[in-house]
């Protein structure tokens, strides 16, 4: 709260902030956690509402009232709204699968398993991936790129274990 009130000019504007705070932060986080069902979410789109409100303590009503509740649940949609769609068009993959899918697999000298961890990380990550039935589409949310991309890296990456499986010997 305390970098929420330096950012403000007026002693008036800071008590009238400090009291909206007080009496509208779990409404807020209420408000926010129904929509987005993601408690770290709900915290995130509070603050982004109070650094909302706090840009505008001007224009809001003084002390807590129907007009002050309704302004602060709003602008607490609003910003949840925003938050969902934003994660919607970007999803987050879990950083344990990321770190597990980036490790190269250890090697049982020879076969499959050993040619899939001399290949290079993007290519193993798409083919385990894949491997574990995850759509072009899915893959290419994980990994911030596009279906098209994915489909091109998936069939250079099976042409490459291929040539790896090939040169030792061994059928693909």
């Amino acid at each position: 709260m305390l970098g929420y009130l330096a950012a403000m000019e007026t002693e008036s504007d800071r008590t009238k902030f400090e009291t909206i705070y007080l009496a509208y932060r779990g409404l807020m986080y209420h408000v926010a956690y129904h929509i987005l069902k993601n408690p770290q979410d709900a915290e995130d789109a509070v603050h982004q509402s109070f650094v909302k409100l706090a840009e505008h303590m001007a224009t809001i009503p003084d002390g807590p009232c129907p007009r002050t509740r309704n302004l602060v649940v709003t602008v607490t949609e609003r910003r949840a709204i925003d938050l969902y769609r934003s994660r919607q068009r970007h999803p987050e993959a879990e950083l344990d699968e990321q770190a597990l899918v980036s490790q190269p697999a250890p090697p049982t000298g020879g076969g499959l398993a050993d040619a899939m961890a001399s290949l290079p990380p993007r290519y193993r990550e798409v083919l385990l991936k894949y491997y574990n039935g995850y759509s072009a589409r899915e893959i290419a949310g994980f990994l911030s790129a596009t279906p098209d991309a994915v489909t091109q890296t998936l069939h250079r990456a099976r042409k490459k274990l291929a040539e790896i499986l090939d040169e030792r010997g061994e059928t693909p």
